[in-house]
């Protein structure tokens, strides 16, 4: 498995050295049958994944886990959350230990603030947090490891110095350059591209955006005809979406999406127009878009790991809670992913997804603490 995973962070690093929570509801087009091959694809992978933990499950059995008291803090309603949480529940399921979702009402740290402080006054003794804001959120999480409680990053990644132990996430920025390096080279090195955004002030969007531009800058005969953002529901998505298509016309060769909901929204809108003449790849794993892919509508999806995120970012709190010295004051732990083409759609992706998340969850405590 590990060389599964090897085999992502190798992609990663080549198209860095070239040039390297998404994040509303997800939308009620999804197919029956394309949600019903997901979900069993999930359900038999993460099967799977049991036997890959057992080692480490057992080790860890016969500790007190009454003493763990752990949440999860998420900003709103997300399609990308509940992929996490099913990491959450397959931690549970492997090492007995609960961990609390809290969902916020809307995109702001003030409201993160408020929420996450009443968890602290709850008795919560461990975090893992979505932050809004990648310096304001730093003032929060000082003042709930002054009260002796650890705080990870889960998602995204605060400024540093930060008082997060941990983040978990993608690296969202080589994330973005992967896709934009797959429509550029399905667009044949030459065109325009739509660059869709989702909400501009979450701090993984603006890296995104970075990455995007910095690939584009790479081809002399490739440019950004308009970047659009700002959106979050589908149904808000596939409307700005439109209007941008209808307005650049034929000088829309590609197109990129590095958010949830805008990525299920073009995958609705190619699927329609039953489009062969535009290059597009989104992000994550949603049914509609796995669809889109199989009937070769659009060209492909960036993978992210949630799954890994809500799997191994309890267990670092478990370690932090027993007192495990770290190795290094912070550590960004990048969960990766994987590329999803219509090569690949049927060869096992949710396999490595859920086998690097056992992997790191085996290997965590000798990697991470003292």
């Amino acid at each position: 498995m590990f060389k599964k995973v090897l085999t992502i962070l190798t992609i990663a690093l080549f198209v860095v050295s070239v040039g390297f929570v998404g994040a509303g509801c997800k939308t009620t087009a999804a197919a029956t049958t394309a949600a019903a091959e997901t979900t069993a694809a999930a359900e038999t992978t993460a099967a799977a994944a049991t036997t890959a933990a057992e080692t480490t499950a057992a080790a860890e059995t016969t500790k007190d886990i009454s003493k763990y008291k752990l949440a999860s803090y998420w900003p709103a309603v997300h399609p990308y959350y509940e992929s996490v949480k099913k990491g959450l529940a397959k931690h549970k399921e492997d090492f007995g230990v609960d961990v609390y979702s809290q969902i916020g009402t809307d995109w702001t740290q003030p409201t993160e603030n408020e929420q996450v402080e009443a968890l602290i006054a709850q008795g919560y003794n461990g975090l893992m947090v979505f932050p809004l804001d990648a310096s304001g959120a730093n003032a929060l999480y000082k003042e709930v490891v002054d009260k002796g409680v650890p705080v990870i990053n889960f998602g995204a990644a605060t400024q540093v110095p930060t008082p997060a132990s941990f983040t978990v996430a993608t690296d969202v920025k080589a994330a973005a350059m992967i896709a934009t390096e797959k429509v550029i080279k399905t667009m044949g090195e030459k065109g325009g591209i739509l660059n869709v955004l989702e909400v501009v002030t979450d701090p993984n969007t603006i890296l995104r955006k970075q990455g995007v531009e910095e690939v584009v800058a790479k081809y002399p005969n490739v440019k950004i005809v308009q970047t659009i953002g700002d959106m979050n529901a589908v149904e808000q998505c596939i409307e700005k979406i439109s209007n941008a298509l209808a307005a650049q016309g034929d000088k829309v060769n590609g197109i990129v999406t590095t958010g949830y909901n805008p990525t299920v929204a073009v995958a609705t809108i190619l699927s329609e127009m039953k489009n062969t003449k535009i290059a597009f790849v989104g992000i994550d794993d949603d049914p509609v878009v796995l669809k889109a892919i199989k009937e070769g509508y659009i060209t492909g999806t960036f993978d992210q790991n949630p799954y890994l995120q809500g799997y191994v970012g309890p267990l670092l709190l478990e370690y932090l809670i027993d007192g495990l010295q770290k190795k290094q004051d912070y550590t960004f732990i990048d969960s990766a992913g994987v590329l999803i083409t219509k090569d690949n759609i049927d060869g096992g992706f949710m396999d490595e997804l859920w086998g690097a998340a056992t992997d790191l969850a085996k290997n965590a405590k000798a990697t991470y603490f003292k």
